[in-house]
């Protein structure tokens, strides 16, 4: 989530001793011969080590979508998995769009992006893993010890990512203290979200109620997916919309976007502008309510998580849960190192590194509630047990259907007036083509 592309090393094996050590043996002449001797000795020893591999420390590069105050959270977890396995870790952060598209061009060329690729998209995995790209991490994780399902990420009884951080998309986020200030309160059914919706918009100040976040339009498409939940046995139509077995012009999802219109032609979504940047129009609480993930107590903007809340949309009983999936390409130059880390990472010990900094819901079943120092993400972990969680819509069904899907919503929020009929009958054919290639695969 960012354009930084600088590797981070977190471990530092610092050399140059030798050097030293003859310089001083010059400088002794004959009464030096000791130390010439031994610093021969520590030569072949080195001579030793090159040919045989044996002093040679293991390292391992990361890419991922992880920038800025997810970037240091992550790499809290990099040092954590060095101390215990020993392998030298370097992180290199890409946007969403560079991870799908660079590693397709990677791959094809037998080229490794990095030795540990972090990939959003369950529907990639397969597809890589059906192409021969990755590597089996079956048993680097223990399907029971976590919440996702491996048969997302396996083919033909193998799977091939181990699932780490668990975003869940549980709603609207707001400030306490600004319901407080105002005396607004959480609605119980849609009208009184309406009517919310309508008072905060009479409150000076305030550009538009709701935060139109954005990045590649994944942010679009999350709010857009709540709307379709909404809709009656809504986490259903969710698993059949990626399944193949619902169209997109289904009456339902046309009436989620004709919801979602209503509230554009009103103005009750702001402009659009970065997801990141909205965080700052959100604190300030000129947008006081933005659609987002578990991440958002972590981001530079929110400086006091004790004062957030969020409540789902009126009419949800279900929740997307949208994984950060670890894979290893085959073509890296260590895919054993790669293996043994992504193992340590995902461990409890592991996934409780991040917990215990917040914006973090941990996928290990194993990790202890008392990780979660911030409240709020231990009742987002409790609200999650309460309600049924439902696959990312986009990126479990991937390319073409995801793009196409960003780009639409994009232009939606642009052009609310548009028609939604063409709209959704465009979605459906790409969808059903997305389907029947996942089916050729």
């Amino acid at each position: 989530m960012g354009d930084s592309n600088m590797p981070v090393r977190r471990r530092t094996v610092i050399g140059g001793v030798g050097a030293g050590v003859v310089g001083l043996a010059g400088c002794l002449g004959e009464e030096g011969s000791d130390v010439e001797e031994s610093t021969d000795e520590a030569d072949d020893a080195d001579d030793v080590g090159d040919e045989g591999g044996e002093v040679q420390e293991e390292s391992i590069s990361v890419t991922g979508v992880w920038t800025e105050d997810e970037e240091e959270d992550f790499l809290a977890v990099v040092d954590h998995a060095e101390e215990e396995t020993g392998i030298d870790i370097t992180y290199e952060p890409r946007d969403t769009e560079a991870i799908l598209t660079g590693t397709l061009i990677d791959y094809e060329a037998g080229v490794a992006t990095a030795d540990v690729v972090v990939m959003p998209s369950p529907a990639r995995v397969q597809s890589d893993a059906e192409s021969g790209h990755l590597a089996s991490l079956t048993d680097t994780w223990d399907p029971e010890e976590f919440a996702p399902d491996p048969e997302f990420v396996s083919v033909d009884g193998e799977a091939y990512a181990a699932p780490f951080k668990m975003d869940l998309k549980p709603g609207f986020w707001y400030r306490s203290s600004f319901f407080d200030d105002h005396g607004l309160e959480e609605p119980d059914d849609y009208d009184q979200f309406l009517d919310l919706l309508a008072e905060i918009d009479g409150i000076e100040g305030v550009e538009a109620p709701l935060a139109s976040g954005n990045g590649d339009g994944w942010p679009l498409s999350d709010v857009t997916e709540a709307f379709i939940l909404r809709q009656d046995d809504g986490a259903q139509l969710q698993r059949d919309l990626i399944d193949g077995d619902a169209a997109f012009t289904d009456e339902r999802v046309v009436t989620a976007f004709q919801e979602i219109q209503d509230l554009l032609q009103q103005g009750y979504f702001s402009e659009v502008r970065d997801f990141g940047i909205q965080y700052e129009f959100f604190w300030e609480n000129e947008i006081p309510l933005y659609f987002m993930g578990s991440w958002t107590p972590t981001f530079g903007a929110i400086e006091d998580p004790d004062d957030l809340d969020v409540f789902m949309l009126p009419g949800t009983d279900a929740m997307v849960a949208a994984e950060n999936w670890f894979t290893v390409p085959e073509y890296g130059d260590d895919v054993e190192a790669a293996r043994t880390a992504v193992a340590e990472m995902v461990s409890a010990d592991g996934q409780a590194v991040w917990a215990e900094r917040g914006g973090f819901i941990a996928s290990n079943l194993e990790v202890d509630d008392d990780a979660y120092d911030v409240e709020i993400m231990l009742e987002l972990s409790e609200m999650a047990d309460e309600v049924e969680l439902v696959p990312d819509l986009d990126d479990t069904l991937g390319d073409p259907f995801q793009s196409e899907f960003w780009s639409v919503l994009t232009g939606f929020w642009a052009e609310p007036d548009q028609d939604v009929e063409p709209l959704v009958d465009s979605l459906d054919a790409v969808l059903q083509e997305t389907v029947e290639e996942q089916d050729e695969v």
